[in-house]
């Protein structure tokens, strides 16, 4: 009865990171951006004292828009509110006319630099260092506190996720996550498909850096599972996992990342059950998962000056916008 509460904690607390952490700045049409543009600009000239007054520092800047704005009669006829729910449309490096070979060729020469890039990105900013050095903290107060007496309880008894059998091992294992992976990226290539031909490098790169992290981290610390086997530390399956939700979840939103977050959250519950894990490997390697699947992502939209910078396609335009938050 503990583990099936415990399960439910575990996965509820990764839907709420899921809802409110590390969301992804929208690649909006261009139509989007300029009426929102135009009412922050509205709303802030009502705010003025007079209509002489200067925005005032830290305000509502301008958006810098590198394309032709779209025809008239592009625009949705239901006006400002249709054109809010006209779904985005990113523009991704055509991998049209090349043969599947090229594509290959190509992927594999980029490939070590992606990876590398994805080190960076994960472990290179100091916010991430601060996140993974918060949770290495708590997984050591969880170390100290309770992982004794978890290991005690699931000596001596058996708990609802015992009926579920290997399917929380299953499905957290780190080499299906790379075959779902591989044979997406394979697909898109073959189906010259170059918005899923992008999308499944980045979650190939983002579970290469997760997994050699991870590795690395067993070896280092040499750690014991509840079961007797070396390198418990930290939970590999726990950190793919998280890693393929924050991935999907920054891609497809809180619609699918809150499901695969709560199943990465049962995965974790299985590996106490299983004895293959303490608590404290499931804390942190949540956290290196989570962290290593956002900051990949995040780490392909380019910058410049502080400025993010956004592709966008419409019908009949196309560019890039620079977008930064005051």
């Amino acid at each position: 009865m503990r583990t099936g509460w415990l399960a439910i904690v575990c996965a509820l607390g990764a839907a709420v990171c899921a809802s409110v952490g590390c969301g992804r700045d929208t690649v909006l049409v261009r139509h989007q951006a300029e009426i929102t543009h135009a009412r922050l600009l509205a709303a802030e000239a009502e705010a003025r004292p007079s209509a002489g007054a200067k925005t005032p520092a830290g305000g509502v800047g301008p958006i810098l828009f590198f394309a032709p704005r779209e025809e008239e009669a592009d625009v949705p006829a239901g006006g400002e509110e249709d054109a809010a729910e006209t779904p985005p449309s990113p523009a991704w490096e055509s991998i049209e006319g090349k043969s599947f070979g090229e594509i290959l060729k190509a992927d594999i020469r980029e490939g070590p630099a992606s990876v590398g890039r994805g080190f960076v990105h994960t472990f290179g900013k100091p916010e991430n260092l601060l996140i993974l050095g918060a949770a290495f903290g708590m997984d050591r107060i969880v170390r100290h506190n309770w992982d004794e007496d978890v290991r005690e309880y699931f000596e001596d008894n058996d708990s609802s996720l015992a009926e579920t059998g290997d399917f929380g091992t299953i499905i957290g294992n780190p080499g299906l996550h790379f075959l779902i992976g591989g044979t997406w990226y394979l697909a898109a290539v073959q189906g010259r498909d170059a918005r899923h031909h992008e999308l499944s490098k980045v979650l190939l790169n983002a579970l290469i850096v997760n997994g050699a992290s991870t590795m690395a981290l067993k070896l280092g610390m040499d750690d014991r599972a509840p079961n007797g086997q070396k390198y418990g530390w930290p939970s590999g399956h726990t950190s793919s996992s998280v890693t393929v939700a924050a991935v999907m979840h920054e891609y497809y939103g809180w619609k699918a990342g809150v499901p695969l977050y709560l199943l990465a959250g049962y995965t974790a519950a299985t590996r106490l059950e299983d004895r293959e894990h303490d608590l404290s490997c499931l804390v942190f390697g949540a956290a290196l998962g989570y962290v290593t699947g956002h900051s990949v992502v995040k780490g392909e939209l380019p910058q410049v000056a502080g400025f993010t910078i956004l592709p966008y396609a419409d019908r009949n335009a196309g560019g890039v916008m620079f977008v930064k938050g005051f």
